[in-house]
């Protein structure tokens, strides 16, 4: 395939997605305004239970990475059971697990809310909040699995559409439920989890038609059979992908500890800094997303030497379209962050942060892209080694560098920086010795056995 042909269809995949990442941004910053005016607990509410819902996020892709991966192959191969067979497992799946963690969290969420050190005031608040979220748990992750499916067929464009007008739905219902406009019922802040989780299910029926619709999944009534053929596989592919993503939701606390000792400024300057950063990392992950897809078209396929190219490809764009962001964050800095806050300290540890962790952002988009090359490949243990070890190890070198060392809250901002340079490297180092001893496709999840029609 030619190098234009190839660049088409990694585009044409990232695009879509990146808008939809977008238009995630653009909601949960309306989505704040509104609930800003509840008052600053309110808003110190959403941020306790932000916390818990990341991790619930991460645990979506015990069943969510797999599914991805596998129909995305058995699309490539042909085989319209297995992938139907797959996606009627994960339902079931999806299911059993989010029921089980309605379960558990029902006992221990007031526990884990007072642990975070939440006022009494506050901890209630971010309870009304998270509790529409928990109880309506398996329709927020079906839409999530339903997402998975679009993407592993190639539908990111359908995908995307669905999203986005799920998230105006979304936007359109948050003053009216929060504050009991035109008649709604006035529910506070739970108005604002209520109007996600209702666009999330109208999202969940627009899907499902759409679904059945492109034959996507099986006749409804098909889905009252579960084999359980495809478990083990699906965990083993989504175990490392949720571990990874978990350790996230574990750092960014224990970070936050070192760096509320230098005061909130610096807190508030990542924030700041965060939302530029945001463009870059979903460029990378939409990018990830159609590498994944791909790269697990071609396996399907048996063309094994073109999912390498795809892989190849898709490192050589990330570093070409983020080198220009790195130059930006290192030469204006403290421009960016005026745009969006004018406090002179807030601006100044902003700038400090961007300008810092711009040396290595592209660094960044080869660790998100060789994610979504293992995604496709079905073996995501390499990326789990490399990662988990490296992002907990910004809390020590973070200490080190700031408190030890005395280099001051520019020592966190190094300790991010350099763990995202580790991260790419030795993610790139491992990916290229399993290419050259032949070893990269040994793991992937479809077997000779399933190719068949």
């Amino acid at each position: 395939m030619s190098q234009p042909s190839l660049n088409r269809q990694i585009f044409s995949l990232a695009i879509p997605t990146i808008v939809g990442f977008l238009g995630i941004i653009l909601f949960e910053a309306i989505d704040i305004f509104w609930i800003g005016k509840l008052g600053p607990n309110a808003v110190a509410a959403v941020g306790g239970a932000s916390f818990l819902l990341w991790t619930l996020f991460a645990l979506m892709n015990l069943t969510n990475t797999g599914t991805a991966t596998m129909i995305a192959q058995f699309w490539g191969s042909g085989n319209r059971q297995a992938r139907h067979e797959v996606a009627r497992e994960a339902f079931w799946y999806v299911l059993f697990f989010s029921l089980l963690a309605i379960i558990v969290l029902h006992f221990t969420i007031d526990d884990l809310l007072r642990l975070m050190g939440l006022d009494q005031a506050t901890q209630q608040l971010a309870l009304e909040y998270f509790r529409v979220y928990l109880y309506g748990l398996p329709a927020i992750y079906l839409f999530n699995l339903q997402g998975q499916i679009f993407n592993a067929h190639g539908a990111v464009r359908l995908r995307t559409v669905i999203m986005l007008f799920s998230l105006g739905l979304n936007i359109v219902l948050d003053p009216l439920l929060i504050f009991g406009y035109w008649g709604f019922p006035k529910m506070g802040i739970s108005g604002a989890s209520t109007a996600t989780l209702i666009s999330e299910s109208v999202g969940v029926l627009i899907s499902i038609y759409a679904l059945r619709r492109w034959d996507y999944i099986d006749r409804l009534r098909s889905f009252g059979h579960i084999s359980m053929h495809y478990l083990k596989r699906l965990l083993g592919i989504g175990i490392p992908s949720a571990a990874t993503n978990m350790t996230w939701t574990i750092v960014f606390p224990l970070l936050t500890v070192v760096i509320t000792r230098f005061g909130m400024e610096p807190l508030a300057g990542l924030n700041i800094a965060n939302r530029w950063e945001g463009f870059p990392y979903f460029f990378g992950v939409g990018l990830s997303v159609a590498i994944s897809t791909l790269v697990g078209h071609s396996i399907g396929r048996g063309e094994l030497d073109r999912a390498k190219r795809i892989a190849g490809r898709g490192v050589t764009l990330v570093t070409v379209a983020l080198l220009p962001v790195s130059l930006i964050f290192i030469l204006i800095p403290e421009q960016l962050i005026a745009l969006l806050n004018s406090d002179p300290q807030v601006m100044r540890h902003g700038a400090e942060y961007l300008r810092i962790v711009g040396y290595f952002e592209i660094l960044l988009g080869w660790e998100l892209v060789l994610e979504g090359v293992y995604n496709g490949i079905g073996n995501t243990r390499p990326y789990m080694w490399v990662r988990i070890p490296l992002t907990l190890g910004r809390i020590p070198l973070a200490w080190l560098l700031a408190i030890t060392l005395g280099m001051g809250i520019s020592g966190v901002w190094w300790a991010i920086s350099v763990t995202t340079l580790l991260k790419g490297l030795v993610l790139m180092l491992v990916y290229r010795i399993q290419e050259r001893k032949g070893t990269l496709f040994q793991m992937s999840p479809l077997s000779d056995a399933a190719k068949g029609n």
